[in-house]
């Protein structure tokens, strides 16, 4: 088997291992090299999936602005992981909502296994969140969140090399294209509209943060999400995301568009 077929096999050890080889025996392959970089930002070694972005740099300066690309978002993965650890506060477009003093104070509670403080805190925020509707590919929903306790009323961008929060009620229009490459199935790209009528393309993380932790690689690749008990209701995800609408559950991969409805009472917290 190649590296690609390791790959689609849901073996990315094996595919890691044989791609090394043929990266050492064929340094100027920037093909393998460029796979061998996907490869890795999977298992989550950014630092040695950034070198052999410069090595590609070097030998084809051709491919400079999908080099910058790639090294935008792996830069916005490292501040990623910052926020996700609590040490560092989200980055928000265009500024957190004023639910969010709340919402973090019961992160930080659920870090510490405060459950009750934790809870009290979350329910605070969502009391002062507004009542999010719309459609999802076509289908109506009420009510609109990421399954992931941290990441309930946030969808996660990378725009250029920064990390960001939006609150999903600032949202009017989300389009995610059908995924083409294995890079679709680490950043998805997505066009997003807000309600002020900016429209930007940006990059969506697939995967769950710390997801590379998982034994097991189909989670690692996104083919399937599985749930880490927090304590009472919370969980932390690991693999692909998944978003509740309504009743039903929609991973990221499957949503190509999201039409939400206005909601004046939110009015003044719109970007």
């Amino acid at each position: 088997m190649n590296a690609t077929d390791l790959i689609r096999a849901g073996r990315l050890t094996e595919a890691r291992t044989l791609l090394i080889e043929h990266v050492k025996s064929s340094p100027g392959d920037t093909g393998n090299r460029t796979l061998l970089f996907q490869v890795l930002v999977f298992l989550g070694e950014l630092d040695k999936a950034e070198r052999h972005l410069e090595a590609i740099a070097a030998q084809d300066p051709g491919r400079d602005a999908g080099v910058r690309t790639y090294r935008d978002l792996i830069s916005a993965e490292k501040e990623r992981c910052e926020v996700i650890r609590l040490r560092k506060s989200p980055s928000f477009l265009p500024e957190p909502p004023e639910y969010f003093d709340a919402y973090y104070t019961g992160l930080k509670k659920l870090e510490d296994k405060e459950l009750q403080e934790a809870k009290a805190h979350f329910d605070l925020a969502e009391a002062r969140r507004p009542a999010i509707t719309g459609t999802v590919n076509g289908k109506r929903f009420s009510g609109f969140a990421d399954l992931d306790t941290f990441l309930s009323p946030f969808l996660e961008i990378i725009v250029h090399e920064r990390y960001v929060w939006v609150p999903f009620e600032f949202i009017r229009e989300l389009v995610i294209p059908a995924p083409r490459t294995l890079f679709d199935l680490i950043w998805a790209q997505a066009r997003i509209t807000t309600w002020e009528g900016l429209t930007m393309n940006c990059f969506l993380p697939v995967l769950y943060p710390d997801s590379y932790q998982h034994e097991d690689d189909r989670v690692k690749l996104g083919r399937m999400t599985d749930w880490v008990s927090l304590g009472g209701p919370f969980a932390r995800g690991a693999g692909q995301h998944v978003f509740l609408a309504g009743d039903e559950d929609v991973a990221i991969l499957e949503v190509r568009e999201v039409l939400f409805d206005f909601d004046s009472s939110a009015e003044g917290q719109k970007v």
